[in-house]
């Protein structure tokens, strides 16, 4: 693919998400589904809707299936549904813990078990050559990411930019490879990112919530396990996907680590993100999330020059 029809998918499912979080925006109003400030975590003045990931979630399975009709590549639809199948059921999880505040040990299992289904229609990390300790690592890996992007959803368009700043890496990596379906997957992903941060933008309109930020967790997931650069060895490709997704797991070391060594539970919520921890030293929320996506930016390039 070209880099301008890449362009092209970007700016088509930027536009789609921005229209339909905004219905989304519009329908939460309507029927009066928020996120409600609870003055600890959640501090925001006003309720805000929180029907955001949703839409996100219908934007980029539209985009992706219009990208590659109007491609004319009609045999990489079956490979596109065997990403966006365990996609939707993570989706469905975070949609279902937004609902009814699942308990953490079902809520990883279940996660942990759409990471398998993905692993059984073909997405597959190849490092050691053994199948249970390389469907093992992918586990754990989807886990990371998946809650990895739930917990820097935490202030004000950090979870959008850094999967949008992720998905452009892995957008100009699959391209270079001659990734047709992950190139597309990418740049889309980038797009309804983009989209859903205009609204999300402090002062946000609108929230993601578990359903959106699972959804956008495991997707980077995947596309950073079917990156396949040209040349790579084993390891390489493990520092590729690492770089890709720096800040997520620079985030959630940081907040286990500092809880577990205060005593306090891993899966306890707080306002003890390295964002809060900017925020706290006097800096803005826009000023917090421009200053840690110059991590991902600098580890972004990094992962592109090394897959060259």
């Amino acid at each position: 693919m070209t880099p301008w029809q890449l362009l092209i998918v970007g700016v088509a499912a930027a536009l789609l998400s921005g229209g339909v979080v905004w219905a989304s925006i519009r329908l939460a109003h309507r029927y009066g589904i928020y996120d409600h400030p609870d003055q600890a975590r959640k501090t925001q003045v006003v309720p805000i809707p929180r029907l955001g990931g949703l839409a996100v979630v219908i934007a980029f399975v539209v985009s992706v299936l219009a990208a590659l009709a109007a491609l004319g590549r009609w045999g990489q639809l079956a490979l596109a549904a065997s990403v966006l199948i365990p996609a939707l059921g993570m989706a469905l999880v975070g949609f279902l813990d937004d609902k009814r505040s699942l308990a953490p040990y079902p809520r990883l299992a279940m996660q942990a078990g759409l990471a398998v289904l993905a692993i059984v229609l073909g997405t597959r990390i190849q490092i050691f050559g053994n199948v249970w300790v390389d469907g093992l690592l992918f586990v754990l890996w989807a886990l990371v990411l998946v809650n990895g992007i739930n917990l820097l959803d935490n202030s004000d368009g950090l979870a959008a930019t850094t999967v949008m700043v992720g998905a452009v890496g892995a957008t100009v990596i699959a391209a270079m490879n001659g990734q047709i379906l992950i190139s597309v997957m990418g740049a889309a992903l980038a797009g309804v990112s983009l989209g859903f941060l205009f609204h999300n933008w402090f002062p946000a309109r609108v929230y993601m919530g578990d359903a959106g930020a699972y959804f956008l967790g495991f997707m980077l997931a995947i596309l950073t396990v079917r990156l396949r650069p040209e040349g790579s060895t084993a390891i390489e490709g493990v520092v590729i996907a690492v770089l890709l997704a720096a800040l997520p797991i620079a985030d959630t070391a940081f907040v286990v680590v500092t809880r577990v060594r205060r005593g306090v539970h891993p899966f306890t919520a707080g306002r003890d993100h390295l964002s809060h921890r900017i925020q706290a030293r006097g800096r803005s929320v826009p000023a917090s999330v421009l200053v840690l996506q110059a991590t991902p930016i600098v580890t972004v390039i990094a992962a592109i020059l090394i897959s060259l």
